[in-house]
């Protein structure tokens, strides 16, 4: 996915770790997100969700908005294919 790949690719020579944490992340958030709306439910009612995600998007959208230019630069570098000579020589 995008997100595997930004993480390999912030990661660099250790992509390996940053994947490994990028899963550890995602479980936590899952279970974390269970939690958090059975407390919003059983104290606050059904209702209270919509005021939830409307927090939750603020520092959402602050994060992916700081964290696109490390992750998702302007260009790739292309690298040339095995065996081809350079052009410029």
């Amino acid at each position: 996915t995008l997100l595997q790949t930004a993480v390999g690719d912030a990661g660099g020579a250790s992509a390996d770790s940053a994947q490994a944490m990028l899963v550890t992340l995602w479980n936590v958030a899952m279970a974390g997100g269970g939690i958090v709306g059975g407390i919003l439910l059983d104290t606050l009612g059904s209702g209270s969700f919509p005021w939830a995600v409307v927090l939750l998007l603020l520092p959402v959208i602050a994060v992916v908005l700081y964290a696109r230019r490390a992750g998702f630069p302007a260009r790739r570098p292309v690298a040339a294919p095995a065996g081809d000579a350079d052009p410029t020589a």
